[in-house]
C-alpha cells in the first residue's frame, strides 16, 4: 500500500533512531530501570497491550472497540479514515480471516471436490470442439465509471449518448452487470472478473482484495492461467491498488502505464477531459495485439470517464430532475463523456473486426459515478449497482470457434470467463467447469449485499432477490463447492493448488 521508497526511508530512520538510543543508553548515567528482568517484563506487557489493536475487527474484539469509539466504515476507506483516523482505518481494513471457514473443509473434502469437477469438465468438454485460444486474443475492457443513463431512476435527458452501445448490445451477448461498487470499488470488480471469485463471499472487512489478499492471488487460479502471453494496459499511473505486485503474481508479462519503463504510447484526452480518452486507450490495445501463434490475454483499464468530469461540450441536457440538489452541470459533462465513449467503442470494434486474428472482447462498466444524488441507493439498490456489459467476437473468432449466446439479464462479473469459454466452445478445466455449472444453474450472485457469516444472496432474471436458503438442493451444493474453492485459495491451506483442479487446457 506504500511506495517502496517511503518504506526504505522509514526503515533507515528506525535504524538511525535505534543506534542513537543505544549510544545515549551506553553513555547515560541516569537509567530508570536497571533490572534486565524488569525491562523484559515491561516489554512483554507493552507488546500484549498492542496485540488487540492488530485484531481490531476480529469477532472477539470488534464489539469492545466499537464501545471504545471505533465506528468502522468498511465500504469506504477514505470515509473510515475521516471518521476514525488513519491508523484505526488501516487496522479496520485488516482481517484475521478473509472468509468464514466452511464446516466441511478438509483435505479429504477437497480431494473429492477435485474428482467431482474433473468429471463435470469431462462431460462439458464432450460437447465443446475447441481446446484453447491458440492464435487468438481475448480482451477484457473495464470502462471506468460507465453506466447507462436509462439505468438511473428519475433521470430524463434530451438525447441518448449511448446509441451505438445500445446497438452493439442488441446484436451480441449482453445485459446488466451487477457491480459490487457504487461511486468506486474498481479494483474489487476487476478482481472478480480475473479470479472468478466473489467479493460478497468474504467478510465485510475485505474491501480491497488486491491489497488485503495479495499473497493468495496466483496465475493458476485466474483467467490469465489459460493464456501464453498476457498484458495489462492502463493509460494512467500504475501505483494504485497494489496492482504491480498483484499482476506479477498473476503472471502478467507487462503492465503498460504512463509511468512504466515502456509507457503507453497514446495518452491524448478529448473534449477538455482530464484523462486519456477511450480512443487513446483503444489505440494502445490495438498496437499490442499479437501476430504470433501464442494465445494472448489483454486487459484494458480506461480512465476517460474517471472523476472529475470536465468535458466542455453540452450536447446532452438534463430535463429531469429540475428541483433537486444534483449538480446538473457535472451530470451533463459526464453524459458528454459517455458520448465520446460511444463513438470510440464502435470504432474500436470496427477495427477489431477487420483483423484476421480471432478476437473476443469482454466489455463492462465497473460502477456508477457518484453524481446522481437524487437516487435513493437503498430503495433503488439494484439500479444503482447495474452497469452495461457485452461479450463480442469479431468475424474471425466466429469463424474459428462458432458462437453461443451467453446473455444474462443480470450477470455476475466473476462469471465472465465462464461465459467467454462457453461462447467460444472452449474446453474447461475442473475450476471453470464449476464456474460453468454456477453460470447455468444458479441465479446471479447479488454483489452489493454483504453478510458477516459469508451467506450469499442472489438475483433472478427479473431482478428479484433470492436468499441462499431458498435455492434448490442442487444449487446449494454448487454454492457450497464454490465457497470451498474460494476459501481454500484465499484463506485455507491451498490443497487445490497441489492438484489438477486448475489446469490450462492443452
Amino acid at each position: 500500500m506504500l511506495d517502496i521508497k517511503l518504506v526504505i526511508a522509514f526503515v533507515v530512520v528506525l535504524i538511525v533512531m535505534a543506534v542513537l538510543l543505544f549510544i545515549i543508553y551506553r553513555r547515560s548515567k541516569w537509567i530508570v530501570f536497571r533490572s534486565i528482568r524488569l525491562r523484559a517484563v515491561l516489554m512483554i506487557i507493552s507488546i500484549l497491550a498492542l496485540v488487540p489493536f492488530f485484531q481490531i475487527n476480529s469477532d472477539q474484539n470488534k464489539e469492545t472497540f466499537i464501545k471504545l469509539g471505533d465506528d468502522p466504515k468498511v465500504w469506504d476507506s477514505l470515509y473510515d479514515a475521516v471518521s476514525n483516523g488513519g491508523i484505526i482505518a488501516l487496522l479496520n481494513s485488516r482481517t484475521t480471516d478473509a472468509m468464514v471457514e466452511p464446516k466441511s473443509y478438509s483435505q479429504d473434502t477437497m480431494k473429492k471436490l477435485v474428482k467431482k469437477y474433473q468429471g463435470e469438465a469431462k462431460s462439458i468438454n464432450a460437447t465443446r470442439k475447441n481446446t484453447n485460444f491458440k492464435n487468438q486474443t481475448v480482451i477484457y475492457t473495464l470502462s471506468e465509471s460507465l453506466t447507462k443513463p436509462s439505468y438511473v431512476p428519475g433521470l430524463t435527458i434530451s438525447d441518448n449518448p449511448l446509441k451505438k452501445l445500445n446497438n452493439i448490445m442488441n446484436t451480441t451477448s449482453s445485459g446488466h452487470m451487477v457491480s459490487s461498487g457504487y461511486g468506486g470499488g474498481t479494483a474489487g470488480i476487476e478482481y472478480s472478473t480475473l479470479t472468478g471469485f466473489n467479493i460478497t463471499a468474504y467478510k465485510p472487512t475485505i474491501t480491497m482484495p488486491y491489497s488485503q489478499l495479495t499473497s493468495s492471488i496466483n496465475e493458476k487460479s485466474t483467467v490469465t492461467g489459460q493464456f501464453d502471453k498476457k498484458i495489462v494496459v492502463h493509460p494512467y499511473v500504475g501505483s494504485f491498488y497494489n496492482r504491480r505486485a498483484v499482476y506479477k503474481n498473476m503472471g502478467i508479462n507487462y503492465f503498460y502505464t504512463t509511468d512504466s519503463d515502456i509507457p503507453v504510447k497514446y495518452t491524448a484526452s478529448v473534449g477538455g477531459g482530464n484523462h486519456a480518452s477511450d480512443t487513446s486507450a483503444y489505440k494502445n490495445v490495438l498496437s499490442k495485439i499479437s501476430s504470433g501463434n501464442d494465445s494472448q490475454f489483454i486487459q484494458l483499464l480506461t480512465m476517460q470517464n474517471h472523476t472529475p468530469w470536465t468535458f466542455t461540450g453540452r450536447d446532452y441536457n438534463v430535463i429531469e430532475p429540475t428541483d433537486s440538489n444534483a449538480d446538473l452541470d457535472t451530470i451533463e459533462s459526464y453524459l458528454q463523456g459517455l458520448h465520446y465513449t460511444d463513438n470510440a467503442t464502435q470504432a474500436f470494434l470496427d477495427k477489431l473486426n477487420k483483423l484476421k486474428r480471432p478476437v473476443t472482447l469482454v466489455w463492462y462498466g465497473d460502477h456508477w459515478p457518484g453524481i446522481f444524488s437524487f437516487v435513493n441507493t437503498s430503495t433503488d439498490a439494484l439500479s444503482a449497482h447495474s452497469t452495461p456489459y457485452f461479450i463480442w467476437q469479431n468475424d474471425a473468432a466466429k469463424k474459428a470457434n462458432g458462437t453461443v449466446d451467453v446473455s444474462e439479464n443480470y450477470a455476475d462479473p466473476s462469471d465472465f470467463t465462464a461465459m467467454v469459454l462457453k461462447m467460444n466452445n472452449m474446453k474447461v478445466d475442473p475450476y471453470w467447469a464449476l464456474k460453468t455449472e454456477l453460470l447455468e444453474k444458479v441465479p446471479t450472485i447479488n454483489n452489493y449485499k454483504r453478510d458477516e457469516n459469508g451467506k450469499l444472496s442472489f438475483i433472478d432474471k427479473n431482478g428479484k432477490n433470492i436468499d441462499e436458503k431458498s435455492l434448490t438442493t442442487e444449487q446449494q451444493k454448487l454454492v457450497k463447492d464454490f465457497k470451498l474453492v474460494q476459501y481454500d485459495i484465499t484463506t485455507g491451506k491451498n490443497y487445490l493448488l497441489k492438484t489438477k483442479f486448475f489446469q490450462k487446457v492443452k
